[in-house]
């Protein structure tokens, strides 16, 4: 897959990806342990959905925030933007950005 056909991916399908069992199957991060991420273990994670979803072996990670109280966990996959969060539901919610 060349770079133009996962910016296409990402703005597609880059939004609103719920983070259930089935998503997190293989992943370093259980789902007992989404609630108390740091920033690495956050970055793990969208590395291992972003890879899921876009079939793209992941190279480069950052975990640049982690606020488990906030619900709220951010960083970088690739050249992308990655945003965590916990939606009313209680669930959560993985977005890719791409970079302005």
């Amino acid at each position: 897959m060349d770079h133009s056909d996962l910016l296409f991916l990402v703005e597609d399908i880059g939004k609103g990806n719920v983070l259930d069992s089935e998503m997190l199957e293989g992943c370093s991060v259980a789902a007992h342990e989404l609630d108390d991420m740091d920033e690495v273990m956050a970055a793990n994670v969208a590395a291992h959905v972003f890879q899921e979803l876009y079939g793209h072996i992941v190279q480069s990670i950052k975990g640049d925030q982690a606020d488990p109280d906030e619900g709220i966990w951010t960083g970088k996959v690739e050249e992308f933007d990655f945003r965590i969060t916990r939606n009313d539901d209680g669930d959560l919610i993985v977005d890719f950005l791409i970079r302005q």
